[in-house]
């Protein structure tokens, strides 16, 4: 294999790359998304029902306390279970890894590609993919509704640069 020939396969390794961190950030990101919101979705009206349960114990009602108490401890222990915020957390920063993979990837292709000699190349794509599969082995599992939403925006044009569509 030629010289050229190894920079074109190269740099075609590094699309790959760079598409598979598009998807799996895209995917990471939505999945931190809707977590977050599951947190914040259990976790007010958690706080919102102890807060009454306390104001409801002054005011002498205690079945009423009583239900709200126990209201409020059964969202706790869901969201204590479940520890949505942890979930979304762990998704958002393997998105975040993802993107920057993506962007080493990209400078890679467009720019070191350009003045690196084949070896130098080589040596930086296989760290690139070195790095994607660590990504993968430890990064939370993606939802399917979280990874088919990210491939919708994607394939609809949600996820280019203006500079890359020809627009300024």
């Amino acid at each position: 294999m030629g010289n050229n020939e190894l920079t074109e396969a190269l740099t075609k390794e590094c699309e790959r790359i760079e598409e598979d961190c598009l998807h799996s950030m895209k995917g990471h990101f939505n999945a931190g998304s809707r977590w977050n919101k599951v947190h914040l979705w259990m976790g007010i009206p958690s706080a919102v029902l102890a807060a009454w349960a306390g104001i409801e114990a002054f005011n002498d009602n205690p079945s009423l306390t009583a239900l709200l108490a126990l209201l409020s401890g059964a969202l706790t222990a869901t969201i204590t279970f479940l520890s949505p915020q942890k979930v979304s957390d762990k998704h958002t920063n393997a998105g975040r890894e993802y993107n920057v993979l993506r962007n080493k990837s990209r400078r890679v292709r467009e720019i070191e590609s350009l003045t690196a000699s084949p070896e130098d190349l080589k040596s930086q794509v296989d760290e690139l993919a070195d790095k994607k599969d660590a990504l993968n082995s430890m990064s939370p599992t993606i939802p399917r509704w979280a990874y088919e939403k990210a491939k919708k925006d994607i394939d609809a044009g949600r996820a280019e640069y203006l500079v890359d569509k020809g627009c300024k």
